[in-house]
């Protein structure tokens, strides 16, 4: 098979795209000045995360147990908790009566007002019918409870089915309410992490939920345990409420303290198989933004939603409660600031003699999309409790989120400060060869399936391969045929922009159309498709793979930001060393991130506040996945893409056109110059159809 080398990809380019572009290049760290709050007088902070795999063996799930570790992490390094106080139930721990036991134990009887408590739960989720008392009660409050609209979303723990599948044992979400009502703090941050809806297999991805979204639809809910009413009943007595003030509570848009969920109450969560390991797609995401940033709630979820949508494009949102309320917008998501500087990685232990100088790693912080960068020669930089650098450490090998590395480099900090565990991104160990991984989706028959096999194989860095939860190597894209199941799945989530039913077309890992242009005639087959389609798109999809594991933006100490207009919209962003307050918000819709309408103009302006000139490049991927590179202008010269230190630049202008509109800008800025490694893009990239610029 014909592979497209990143030597080739990046000739005469060595050093080139050294900033937001790449770092393997051996970028010389500033150290990051940070000032802690660990000085400071700080509340209690105690945390109860709950993971749960273990459930029977059709509705396992393989990432939560993985999310209880990426927050308790994030918790302990990030954000001080003490680890004595961040308490994990896992598995066969975590039982009904177990999880309600240990909320009372470590997030009601030992916290005060002010201080901090966080509950994070990954699971399966679900929905169970309301209670006679509760519906009349719901109906009198014009909440209109009859049929699949009375129906109460569900904690689901690992002994669920002790009463078979007619009747669960689940933690509804009304006793959540209750609880979160007994904490006696009002800084009190609920994560959840599981399906409201869904359920079952989907392409790559098994969804958090143990209901299909047409079975919740159609009111096909079961009965919920008699047991949780007598609960529910000693939780209104603790708090003094009758069922008036419960359905009051119910129906008010003002709660105690935060919840923050992985998607809307009819949409789907994914249990999503990363490069050597499954996590929750949206807890993942969330903790590996909060080892960078810190904003308020209000500002943190859109930031996530932007990557989870790209995941599960269409139909995981994450949603937060209350809304519209000042603190929302001017608190962080677990009620704290952090009191470490940004990381990517934590030193855990040394694994092997003083003499090997051995070290095992914790890598949570790295963004996914580049983890492939990290499997070996990758290294980072210790820094002290200010952000000064104490040494260099290199990976040797890594296996899911752990790594094994070798010092290469030691000092003392020059500020005097205490060393810390935190390791940030120094160099990055891009593959010698980077290929796209096409998974067949079982959409496909089994003739289908072997003819595509035979003609990836002669496409360049295209490989296939099996589709498969439990992989360590997951397909980055389906090969699939749009049914009429997806059709009615896809019309759900309010999507309007579809395939048609029985065209062969690309999806993503969580079995949702990915380029609308990939999907021709019902009554193709996959053999056109791929010979007569589908090449230029795998290409352009290779290619963003190609540039995102060599983005570094959050890691990246260059001083650049970007100012970005359309319309009447603003936003900004920046890199780890540019201004910290500027960030990009993107903007939500019933789909998703914000839409650019078509004919839109879209203004954007870098401002390098580096003291040296940097070098910009501008591209554009379309909504059908095909690449242009608009700036620098393919000329000879050798200057056309500076932006001089302390100035700003405006790029050419863009304009979202049709077919497909602009569903990807990226301006890549370095220290040496990039047109050698642009011309390269040119030559390999597909022609985009229709010219995005002015």
């Amino acid at each position: 098979m014909t592979r497209i080398n990143r030597r080739y990809f990046l000739q005469a380019a060595a050093g080139a795209l050294g900033a937001i572009g790449l770092s393997q290049f051996g970028l010389e760290r500033r150290a990051v000045q940070y000032g802690q709050a660990l000085a400071q007088s700080t509340p209690r902070k105690v945390a109860l995360l709950v993971g749960i795999n273990d459930y029977p063996a059709r509705e396992r799930l393989y990432g939560p147990v993985i999310d209880v570790e990426l927050q308790k992490q994030l918790l302990i390094h990030r954000f001080g908790f003490h680890p004595s106080d961040v308490h994990t139930l896992t598995n066969q721990q975590a039982t009904r009566q177990g999880i309600l036991d240990a909320f009372d134990e470590y997030l009601i009887k030992p916290v005060s007002a002010g201080d901090v408590a966080v509950f994070h739960y990954s699971g399966h989720g679900g929905q169970v019918q309301e209670y006679e008392r509760m519906r009349s009660l719901l109906d009198a409050a014009n909440r209109d409870c009859i049929d699949a609209s009375c129906q109460n979303t569900t904690l689901v723990p690992i002994d669920y089915s002790s009463r078979g599948d007619a009747v669960v044992d689940d933690i509804m979400g009304h006793t959540l309410l209750l609880l979160r009502s007994l904490v006696p703090t009002e800084n009190l941050t609920f994560v959840l992490d599981c399906c409201y809806a869904g359920g079952g297999k989907r392409g790559n991805v098994v969804m958090r939920s143990r209901q299909t979204e047409l079975e919740v639809a159609n009111g096909n809910a079961p009965l919920i345990t008699t047991l949780e009413d007598d609960y529910q009943q000693q939780l209104l007595n603790r708090l003094g409420w009758n069922f008036e003030r419960f359905v009051e509570a119910i129906n008010s848009p003002v709660s105690n303290g935060f919840v923050v969920t992985s998607s809307r109450a009819s949409q789907q969560s994914a249990d999503y198989a990363f490069d050597g390991f499954t996590a929750g797609a949206f807890t993942y995401l969330l903790t590996q933004h909060l080892w960078q940033n810190s904003q308020p709630l209000s500002l943190t979820l859109p930031a996530v939603a932007s990557s989870t949508t790209s995941l599960s494009r269409y139909s995981q949102i994450p949603e937060y409660d209350p809304q519209d309320i000042p603190r929302v917008r001017e608190t962080p998501v677990y009620h704290l600031q952090p009191v470490s500087p940004p990381a990517e990685a934590i030193l855990l232990e040394a694994t092997g003699s003083k003499a090997d100088g051995q070290v095992q790693l914790w890598l949570g912080g790295l963004d996914p999309i580049s983890l492939e960068s990290f499997d070996s020669n990758a290294e980072f930089t210790q820094i002290d409790q200010t952000g000064n650098a104490l040494g260099t450490i290199k990976l040797l090998s890594r296996n899911g989120l752990l790594a094994t590395g070798e010092w290469i480099e030691r000092q003392t900090s020059r500020s005097g400060a205490a060393p810390s565990p935190l390791l940030q991104e120094r160099v990055r160990g891009i593959p010698e060869v980077i290929t796209l991984r096409v998974g067949l989706d079982a959409t496909l028959n089994e003739a289908e399936k072997a003819i595509a096999q035979e003609l990836l194989q002669g496409f360049g860095a295209i490989e296939w391969t099996g589709v498969n939860v439990q992989t360590t190597n997951p397909p980055h894209v389906l090969l699939g045929r749009y049914t009429d199941t997806i059709d009615q799945r896809m019309a759900l989530s309010g999507v309007s922009r579809l395939p048609a039913v029985g065209s062969v077309g690309l999806f993503s890992a969580t079995q949702e159309p990915l380029l609308l242009n990939s999907f021709g005639a019902p009554s193709e087959t996959v053999e056109a498709a791929l010979s007569r389609r589908l090449k230029a798109p795998l290409t352009s999809l290779l290619i963003g793979r190609m540039l995102a594991l060599m983005v570094n933006q959050n890691a990246s100490q260059l001083k650049v930001s970007l100012a970005i207009e359309h319309g009447s919209s603003r936003s900004s962003t920046a890199t780890r060393g540019g201004s910290d307050d500027a960030i990009l918000i993107p903007q939500q819709t019933d789909q998703g991130i914000e839409v650019i309408p078509v004919d839109d103009l879209i203004t954007i302006r870098a401002t390098n506040s580096e003291l040296t000139d940097l070098h910009i490049g501008l591209l554009v991927i379309d909504a059908a996945g095909e690449v242009n590179v608009l700036f620098p202008p393919a000329s000879d010269d050798a200057n056309a893409d500076i932006v001089r230190a302390g100035r700003s630049l405006s790029l050419p202008r863009l304009r979202a056109a049709e077919p497909y509109g602009i569903t990807q800008v990226l301006v890549m800025a370095s220290a040496q110059p990039l047109q050698s490694a642009l011309r390269t893009l040119r030559r390999i990239a597909p022609a985009v159809r229709g010219n995005p610029r002015e």
